[in-house]
Order: C-alpha cells, then sequence, then structure tokens
C-alpha cells in the first residue's frame, strides 16, 4: 500500500526507492556494504511527504519515504523525487520533511515540543525554492552546523527541515529542540542564513512550536 501511495503522490520509481522491511532485506544490505563501502552520515535521517487532505487525519496522511544512513542513500531517495519547484508548478499544495531518524515530523514529538523552528518566508518566488531545500538538506548531512570551537554541537539541536509548497505562497524551516537558549538559536539561525546565500536584507523569523498565539504573534527572534 506505501509503494502504491508513493507512485501516485510522488512518482517515485519504486524499483529503486523501497522502505526495508525485514530482516532478510537488512542482512542483504549489510553483505552489500561488505562489498561495496559506503560513507555514513554522523547522523541518521528520515525523508517524509505529506499532502494534506481535509477528509483525512493530518498524521494518517503522512508518509515516511526512506530511512537514509549513508550519502549514497541520501542521493538515490532525492534523485528519485519531484523538486519542490516541480510540485509548485503542477499546484500540489504539499510538504517535505527531512528529520533526524526516530524523531517524527510534529511538534508533539517529544525532540521537538520544547523546540521551535527557524522560518523562511518565500512567497510566490520559486527561483530559489530548490537550491535553499537542497542546501539546508546537504548542511544536516554534512553536520555543517557544528563548528569544532562548539562547546555543544550545534547539530545535536537540530531535529529537521520542512519546504512546505502552497499556491499562496513557499515556505522552508529548520526545526529545533532548543528554544530558550537565545545565544544557540541565534547561532543556528545565522549559520542557516550564511549556508543558504540569504541576502542579508532578508529576514529568518524563530517561532516557538507550542505557542498558541496566532498567525499574528511576533516572532520569538529574528535574524
Amino acid at each position: 500500500m506505501l509503494e502504491t501511495q508513493l507512485q501516485q503522490k510522488l512518482l517515485i520509481d519504486t524499483t529503486t526507492v523501497m522502505t526495508p522491511s525485514n530482516d532478510n532485506q537488512n542482512q542483504e544490505e549489510e553483505e552489500e556494504e561488505e562489498i561495496n563501502p559506503k560513507s555514513p552520515l554522523e547522523y541518521h535521517w528520515s525523508f517524509w511527504y505529506i499532502k494534506p487532505d481535509k477528509r483525512t487525519n493530518w498524521e494518517d496522511s503522512l508518509i515516511r519515504i526512506m530511512d537514509v544512513k549513508h550519502v549514497e542513500d541520501f542521493w538515490a531517495t532525492y534523485n528519485h523525487l519531484q523538486i519542490p519547484s516541480k510540485l509548485a508548478k503542477d499546484k500540489s499544495n504539499c510538504d517535505y520533511y527531512f528529520f533526524k531518524t526516530g524523531i517524527r515530523p510534529m511538534w508533539e514529538d517529544p525532540k521537538n515540543s520544547s523546540g521551535g523552528r527557524w522560518l523562511l518566508i518565500l512567497g510566490r518566488d520559486e527561483s530559489r525554492l530548490d537550491e535553499i531545500w537542497l542546501e539546508t538538506l546537504l548542511s544536516l548531512i554534512g553536520d555543517l552546523f557544528s563548528y569544532e570551537s562548539d562547546s555543544i554541537p550545534l547539530s545535536s539541536m537540530i531535529t529537521g527541515a520542512v519546504v512546505n509548497i502552497r499556491s499562496r505562497g513557499h515556505k522552508i524551516a529548520l526545526w529545533t529542540s532548543e528554544a530558550r537558549n537565545e545565544m544557540i538559536v541565534r547561532e543556528i539561525g545565522r549559520r542557516w542564513k550564511k549556508m543558504i546565500k540569504l541576502h542579508p536584507q532578508s529576514r529568518l523569523q524563530f517561532d516557538l512550536h507550542n505557542e498558541g498565539g496566532g498567525p499574528h504573534q511576533r516572532p520569538m527572534y529574528e535574524e
């Protein structure tokens, strides 16, 4: 059923991208890795997808596409997904999520509940949508948010990223497990802004996940 959903919603080549489901397949993967060593990632990540449907519970609409723990796995999956701008041109209101494996892409997850998100509002401009999304993903799998000089690796406080594709305007967000430590949160935002080569006059805003102030609430931080 999962493969059918993915074919319908994402047009993925399911002969190449499949979710591991049994011990035999895991054993085959381990044997293959011994013959053809792969490049391991610092953290394991999961691709998710959702096309919101008012007739269906939000969580029931959420599809986990693939878990990736090697660079090669990442590219095999990414290259078989439609890029955000293509989905936007198709007028598809949907989201991609890329989260550390074991963390569900919702603020109610224990790893997210005390955190927030850095949000970049792109509006209807699609000129850099794919570029910024990919640069964000590469910065995550490359562990680029952590510097050797950090007392605490900032990558450990990032839980994932989201791209929201909407006819009224697109957004990309970076989710964190931390919200109250202003110095750390702001530094994550500054590093992300630099990685995606955002214009100095462009602004990022940080919002708490569990703050119920409505759409007109002022951001907690801005960079």
